[in-house]
């Protein structure tokens, strides 16, 4: 139950809200799991087969140049533009860039997160994962080269070496591509409930800068683009990922919090149950005592000998 969010600022928490109330048609209102809604509430339930979405990063179109604002005020989340523009885009650049920094050729990387609101979940390179790690990054082909120079001018004229491959220019900004052989396997056993978070990082400032979130069960597969948003969450202009997008299942081979829960509560119930017996027995060993003594008493008395305490 959502009771207040601060939504002045940006940041990751913001960004996983819109994420989420966007299903049910962004109404504002999500259903939450069935298995919450019973007397009972078990959730999430540990489950056999864990679903799996990998992720092929193939493009990046468009991304805008530092210091560059071309924010699409053409969606729901921009109406308030004409109101707050400050929202759609900064007026104040937060660093003063020089012509040359602000046209150089950048060191980009896609940074691809999973937050889950529960069950387990992980971003992998290869299946079955190895580790839980929730985060991975992908580097461009010119990335990967290192063939960029820190005055702005790619070695050679080709980026990473690979004819048509690197890194190209066009009307709008830069075309980077990516390796063809990088996924990224995103595993999670609650997908409805588990929000991909797609990054795009210029690693010369290690700074975010464009990004995008969605629930990783509203997935589609096939060859699909991601619009990606300024940080400040307005979408950027003609500004593009193309992924391709692939399902299968993984089987479970972790335990989950749930089970660890019900384990721990199922031993927490057996210790209850065998301190009432316990319990149970010494009254009944105390009552057997006090009985044989009394006996003891009886034929001490009937026999004339002396009475002695056990």
């Amino acid at each position: 139950q959502l009771c207040a969010l601060n939504l002045q600022t940006n940041d990751l928490a913001t960004q996983l809200h819109y994420a989420l109330f966007e299903l049910n048609g962004g109404c504002g209102y999500v259903e939450k799991p069935k298995e919450m809604l019973v007397p009972k509430p078990c959730w999430p339930q540990p489950q056999l087969l864990l679903k799996v979405v990998t992720i092929q990063p193939i493009s990046l179109f468009n991304l805008p140049e530092r210091g560059e604002e071309r924010p699409h005020l053409a969606s729901s989340r921009s109406r308030l533009h004409d109101y707050v523009s400050e929202l759609s885009f900064s007026r104040r650049p937060s660093r003063k860039l020089t012509q040359t920094a602000a046209r150089a050729v950048r060191l980009l990387s896609v940074s691809v997160e999973l937050y889950a609101i529960g069950g387990f979940h992980c971003v992998s390179t290869t299946l079955p994962p190895m580790s839980g790690e929730t985060r991975q990054v992908v580097r461009t082909l010119r990335n990967a080269a290192g063939s960029h120079s820190r005055d702005g001018n790619v070695d050679g004229g080709v980026d990473g070496g690979d004819s048509g491959r690197g890194s190209v220019r066009n009307g709008g900004g830069v075309c980077d591509n990516f390796h063809p052989r990088q996924k990224l396997h995103c595993v999670a056993a609650e997908p409805m409930a588990c929000v991909l978070r797609v990054v795009v990082v210029d690693e010369d400032f290690e700074q975010e800068v464009a990004y995008d979130t969605v629930v990783l069960g509203a997935m589609r597969e096939g060859f699909r683009v991601i619009h990606l948003r300024s940080m400040l969450g307005t979408r950027i202009e003609g500004c593009y990922l193309l992924v391709h997008i692939s399902f299968s299942s993984q089987v479970n081979a972790w335990v989950g919090e749930q089970e660890l829960v019900n384990t721990l509560y199922e031993q927490r119930e057996t210790i209850d149950h065998l301190q009432e017996n316990i319990s149970g027995l010494q009254s009944k060993v105390d009552l057997f005592a006090a009985e044989t003594a009394r006996l003891q008493s009886k034929l001490s008395e009937r026999d004339g000998w002396p009475t002695t305490s056990i």
